[in-house]
C-alpha cells in the first residue's frame, strides 16, 4: 500500500493522487487504507518518511568516513543521478527528486506536515554541512565558509537540477553538477 502510494505520488504529486487511485492500484479497499492512514496527510507523511529512508541510505553509502569529505558530495551526486536514471527506466520518464516535490507540497500545510518536511531537508543538508566542516578542518576549503549556508546552497542547486532533469527528461543533468557544486561550496 505504501509502496503503491509512493510510486503514484512520485509520478505525479500528493495533490493529484487520490485515495481511490491508491486503493485501485494497490488492490485494496478504502477502509483498509484508512485503517493504517487516517487521512491523506498522514499517508503523505508516511510516503515522505519512506522516501527519506531511501535517500538516507544513499547518503550513508556516499558519506562514508573513509572517503575524502568533498568526494562524499561527488559520490552522492553520482548516486542521485543513477537513482533518477533507474527511475526513468522504471517509469518511462524522469520523475525528479522523490523528496523535493513532496516536501514542497507538505510545507504548504502548517503544522506537522511542514515541520516534518523541514526536518527532512535539514537532515539532508546536515550531510553536506558535516562534509564541508570536515573539509575546513582538513584545510581543504577556507575557514570563512559557513558550512550550513554552503549545505543549503548545495541542496537548493541539486533540487533545481533535479527539476530540470524532470522537465527535460534527462537524469544525467544531475551528474553534470559536480563542478558547480564544488564552486557553490566556497561561494560567499
Amino acid at each position: 500500500m505504501l509502496r503503491t502510494a509512493r510510486d503514484l505520488i512520485h509520478g505525479a504529486s500528493l495533490a493529484e493522487v487520490s485515495i481511490e487511485d491508491i486503493c485501485t492500484e494497490a488492490g485494496i479497499h478504502r477502509g483498509s487504507l484508512y485503517h493504517f492512514f487516517p487521512s491523506k496527510d498522514t499517508l503523505g507523511l508516511a510516503v515522505l518518511d519512506a522516501n527519506w529512508d531511501l535517500m538516507r541510505a544513499m547518503l550513508d553509502e556516499a558519506f562514508q568516513a573513509a572517503v575524502e569529505p568533498l568526494d562524499r558530495i561527488d559520490r552522492f551526486i553520482d548516486g542521485f543521478g543513477r537513482m533518477l536514471g533507474l527511475m526513468r527506466q522504471k517509469m518511462g520518464t524522469t520523475p525528479g527528486c522523490p523528496l523535493g516535490g513532496l516536501t514542497a507540497e507538505l510545507s504548504a500545510q502548517p503544522g506537522p506536515s511542514r515541520d516534518r518536511a523541514q526536518a527532512v531537508l535539514e537532515a539532508w543538508a546536515g550531510y553536506f554541512s558535516e562534509a564541508v566542516h570536515e573539509a575546513q578542518v582538513r584545510g581543504q576549503i577556507p575557514q570563512s565558509i559557513d558550512p550550513h549556508a554552503a549545505a543549503l546552497r548545495i541542496l537548493a542547486y541539486l533540487q533545481g537540477m533535479a527539476l530540470l532533469a524532470k522537465v527535460f527528461d534527462r537524469p544525467n543533468q544531475v551528474v553534470s553538477t559536480r563542478d558547480t557544486v564544488r564552486a557553490l561550496i566556497t561561494a560567499a
